[in-house]
């Protein structure tokens, strides 16, 4: 299975006008890993998942910080919505959760460690070697979550999770600027980068997994 991984879009034309250029790569699935708006309308993201609709592409989102929680309706409306859930894409399982952590900015949707910590307790994933986490937070101390700063900016819970449940791939997002792949164990873990500034991810699940930056300036 080839997946496309995105993170970022934050409502912005080029965003999607971008995901539409990746898409014509041609991909099995495409995974949506936050900040679809900025701050809202949720009408942008009706509008977004009406032209993937049109696409045809099996597709999985979670809700960014920057997304107002209404958002929700919008990836139930379009059943796209791994906020909390487990879904499979072919006989590869998906587990979500969106949001972030708490930030010193006060946006949308943020969420306490705790809250976190047992969002993802309650995820009803069956045993898998091949789960997929996808988050919008990066897990903390890693390559993913570093900022400008030089500071960890991303969720212990996320860290603790994966240390246990070692999923086989973490999709994630949220710190620009940390685009990267890191590894926890025998996690994989991918901060595509936003797709706003052209950056996406790309995974190819087959008996193994691997994983790779991906731009539209390459081909």
């Amino acid at each position: 299975m080839k997946v496309l991984i995105t993170s970022d879009l934050h409502g912005l034309p080029v965003a999607e006008k971008n995901l539409m250029k990746f898409l014509e790569r041609g991909y099995d699935c495409l995974i949506l890993a936050g900040d679809l708006t900025n701050f809202g309308p949720i009408s942008t993201a009706e509008n977004l998942f009406e032209k993937i609709k049109s696409i045809g592409i099996p597709t999985l989102a979670v809700p960014g910080n920057c997304d107002p929680k209404p958002i929700l309706k919008v990836l139930d409306k379009y059943n796209v919505n791994l906020h909390g859930r487990c879904r499979k894409i072919y006989d590869i399982e998906l587990a979500g959760f969106g949001g972030s952590n708490l930030t010193p900015f006060h946006t949308p949707f943020e969420l306490s460690e705790e809250e976190i910590k047992e969002g993802l307790s309650k995820l009803p994933c069956a045993e898998s070697d091949k789960l997929v986490l996808v988050t919008h937070t990066p897990p903390f101390n890693t390559k993913v979550d570093l900022t400008f700063q030089n500071l960890h900016a991303g969720s212990k819970s996320i860290r603790e999770f994966t240390e246990k449940r070692q999923p086989a791939l973490l999709v994630c997002g949220h710190v620009h600027e940390a685009r990267d792949i890191d590894s926890i164990g025998r996690t994989i873990v991918v901060n595509a980068g936003p797709l706003s500034m052209g950056h996406a991810a790309e995974a190819i699940i087959d008996e193994k997994i691997s994983v790779r930056l991906i731009e539209l300036s390459e081909p």
